[in-house]
């Protein structure tokens, strides 16, 4: 996959928001690809976590996924992902943008190995899952 020069020299942070967990996949600066970062308990502990990450990473961009339904229609859990999207963007001044996540989570699972065990499979699938995010943001960010 090539990606735009501008898009090489920046760290982006994608997101794939859930209601028990949240996956992180990062593109480092000077890198092309993206790889899973960590999966996050969406709990308590969240924001300080993320505050945690943001300033360790420092990323340029953040990419946050917007679930749909196989129609394309926005449904509840697409409203509370643009909302996190929002919190993210008051918070911490990143430019915040919104990526359609159809299917990255059965696509996810098509990566992961068989070999983990189920426990192992959902603590990494959401990790997963943000990466092919991150992955088809850059890819409609070419076009």
């Amino acid at each position: 996959m090539d990606i735009r020069p501008e898009d090489y020299e920046k760290t982006i942070l994608a997101f794939d928001y859930g209601d028990a967990r949240i996956g992180l996949a990062i593109k480092p600066a000077e890198q092309a690809s993206a790889e899973p970062l960590i999966t996050l308990k969406n709990d308590a502990s969240l924001w300080s976590e993320i505050d945690g990450l943001l300033a360790l990473h420092q990323p340029d961009l953040i990419v946050v996924g917007r679930p749909r339904n196989l129609e394309g229609e926005s449904t509840a859990q697409t409203i509370k992902a643009e909302q996190f999207a929002v919190k993210l963007s008051a918070s911490y001044n990143n430019k915040v943008e919104l990526q359609d996540e159809a299917l990255t989570t059965e696509h996810a699972q098509e990566r992961i190995s068989k070999n983990l065990s189920p426990k192992s499979r959902r603590g990494v699938i959401d990790q997963y899952a943000a990466c092919i995010i991150l992955e088809h943001y850059l890819q409609e960010a070419q076009n």
